[in-house]
């Protein structure tokens, strides 16, 4: 009987402690619904800004990765061009937009050549974005017309140095890849060659074809059917060594050891956008543009597969700054 009364009084002790607990347990509950609970992603559509004019090179790669997400998550992505001010216009709408992925920058490298070109700029490169991933670059194609009584890069730089000043060459507009590669050449080599500046790079070739310009740096997606056709003589790409897919086109960096120009071509989110987020993005955009079904679709078009994770994206970015910081400076460009 005592045995049956001390049991009973210890449960109730321990009934009683434990409903002590209750109140706080209680009180509790609601600061613990109010935590964020993790959501899966994406959540809802993804809008991919393009900023530049719909129809170029950058909406074919734009509307792979759509249609690929598409079939990965299920969400659709939506493809938006907005062109101005050299694609500073677009990635400004993408470096103000909420930072949880769901606004993406088909970025360039403009975005690593236009804060040494333009006197103000709307965000800071490297503060405004993550860096998710590279994707893709097209080597630049040197190119002369017909009648420069050159055959190789070697000839152009003799040529250049015994006609000081005679040379010119043509861009799609000051400030370019296609005008700080010259510019990079220029200063390599200690040549002078007149810069002739044109409202995108179809006139510019146009005029080399018809002899009133003489070089272009070209990006090849739009230089090889001329030189394939012989309306303009190719010399060498500006790779740091030969494509797999132009395996007998010589590049420069065989004349001119480390120099090298090509338009690459990233995504690049908000800053602030959660790590796991990139990292997801990375992964896949990766896997992307390593599909064989996919690389034999661009590589005829000229661009050649250059994935790099998050980190690696980053690396690119910030030595490309300083690259083509350099390259202005030396060129005495004036930012605008």
């Amino acid at each position: 009987m005592a045995f049956t009364t001390f049991a009973s009084q210890r449960g109730r002790r321990a009934a009683m402690s434990a409903l002590s607990g209750l109140p706080a347990l209680l009180l509790s509950l609601p600061l613990l619904a109010q935590q964020p609970q993790p959501q899966s992603f994406p959540s809802k559509p993804i809008r991919l800004i393009v900023p530049f004019q719909a129809g170029g090179g950058n909406d074919l790669l734009a509307r792979i990765i759509s249609q690929k997400f598409l079939e990965k998550w299920g969400q659709p992505v939506i493809v938006d061009n907005k062109p101005g001010a050299g694609g500073n216009l677009g990635a400004d709408f993408v470096a103000k937009a909420p930072p949880d992925g769901h606004t993406l920058l088909l970025g360039t490298n403009s975005l690593a050549i236009n804060p040494s070109v333009f006197a103000k700029m709307p965000f800071d490169t490297q503060r405004d974005f993550a860096p998710v991933a590279m994707i893709a670059t097209t080597p630049f194609y040197v190119v002369v017309n017909n009648k420069l009584p050159v055959e190789n890069i070697a000839g152009l730089i003799a040529y250049a140095k015994a006609n000081p000043g005679k040379l010119s060459y043509a861009t799609p507009g000051i400030g370019t890849p296609h005008h700080l590669g010259a510019e990079l050449f220029k200063s390599v080599t200690g040549t002078y060659l007149v810069h002739i500046p044109y409202r995108g790079s179809i006139p510019a070739l146009t005029d080399v074809i018809g002899g009133q310009v003489d070089v272009m740096w070209a990006t090849v997606n739009v230089a090889l059917p001329m030189v394939s056709s012989g309306k303009v003589r190719g010399l060498a790409l500006a790779e740091p060594k030969r494509t797999a897919a132009l395996k007998d086109v010589p590049v420069v960096a065989e004349t001119l050891p480390g120099y090298e120009v090509n338009a690459w071509y990233g995504i690049f989110a908000p800053a602030g956008t959660p790590a796991p987020v990139v990292q997801q993005l990375s992964q896949e955009l990766q896997q992307i543009f390593r599909q064989p079904e996919i690389q034999a679709r661009l590589l005829p078009l000229g661009y050649e597969i250059a994935t790099e994770n998050a980190e690696r994206t980053r690396e690119i970015l910030a030595r490309d700054l300083e690259k083509w910081r350099k390259v202005v400076k030396a060129a005495g460009i004036r930012p605008e």
